[in-house]
């Protein structure tokens, strides 16, 4: 039993359109299947009201790294094949994953290829990061300049797509102040004013921003990525930097691998999943859970 989990309103609406072509292939196929369209940003208890946990083989997200988010969670750890349709923007999750990401002649052909994929079966062990205990992402989240650029995107993505990540980083490389926190990394303290404070499975997001180069989903580890405060002028020279992964030359920014990590701040912090945000108190845990997820691939 497969279930698509399907994001009406990713690719700015049109993963919808992708039902049709995913139930066009399965009814070809001898595989028992179901899909459940969600209907608003964090729904997942409904979401999982409508599968039978112990009953399904495969769950298959189709839509953009926020959607594989909001509900990556449901086969963490369970007896369960995940998938990812990519039907988003950007889909920066794919060029982490073996493979990578690839050119189609159209929407259509890219969603067949996916599902022949779910098909197939093929799988790899992968690492998940949680977040207190309660909620999990797969590729990337942080704080950071990046809540306030991603803020800025969204109403911009519907006119110029992936690039507008990098029309936003440009206003607020001049707008933007750095906040102060208190990092522990697997058990190693330091505070500080932070740019950006990059929380990494995979190494791409903001539209093939390569913010993590040495990041994989399947090291075992978290790769966090350190900007410290820097001059405006350094700002805008840093961040042409980051597409190619070269950002990490610059003195202000470090990189290294820990398995956990603890942020400590002043009342609440909006932090980034995957393109999701989400407001918390202090204090703020990161944790790597490796292997926890069979990842088609």
């Amino acid at each position: 039993m497969v279930c698509f989990i399907i994001n009406p309103v990713a690719g700015s609406g049109k993963a919808k359109t992708a039902g049709a072509v995913i139930e066009r292939l399965m009814r070809k196929s001898s595989v028992k299947y179901s899909l459940v369209y969600t209907r608003s940003p964090g729904d997942i208890e409904w979401v999982a009201g409508q599968i039978d946990l112990a009953a399904v083989k495969t769950i298959a997200c189709v839509g953009g790294d926020g959607t594989v988010q909001e509900y990556v969670g449901l086969a963490v750890r369970r007896d369960i094949n995940f998938g990812v349709i990519p039907a988003g923007s950007a889909n920066d999750l794919l060029y982490s994953l073996p493979g990578g990401a690839r050119n189609f002649r159209s929407f259509e052909e890219k969603i067949a290829f996916y599902v022949k994929k779910i098909l197939a079966g093929r799988t790899m062990r992968a690492d998940i990061i949680a977040v207190n205990g309660e909620k999990y992402f797969f590729n990337i989240g942080g704080t950071g300049i990046d809540i306030q650029v991603l803020r800025d995107t969204l109403p911009l993505k519907k006119s110029f797509g992936r690039a507008s990540y990098l029309i936003s980083l440009i206003k607020n490389v001049v707008t933007y102040n750095s906040e102060e926190m208190t990092l522990t990394i697997d058990g190693k303290t330091e505070t500080g004013k932070f740019l950006l404070l990059a929380v990494c499975n995979g190494a791409y997001y903001g539209g093939k921003l390569r913010i993590a180069p040495s990041g994989a989903i399947d090291d075992g580890y978290i790769t966090l990525c350190i900007f410290k405060s820097m001059p405006r002028l350094k700002m805008m020279a840093l961040f042409p930097l980051v597409k190619p992964g070269l950002h990490t030359r610059i003195k202000e920014v470090s990189i290294q691998n820990c398995e956990e990590l603890k942020l400590e701040y002043r009342g609440k912090k909006t932090i980034n999943f995957d393109g999701n945000l989400y407001e918390f108190g202090s204090p703020l845990t990161f944790k790597i859970i490796k292997g926890a997820v069979r990842l088609i691939i």
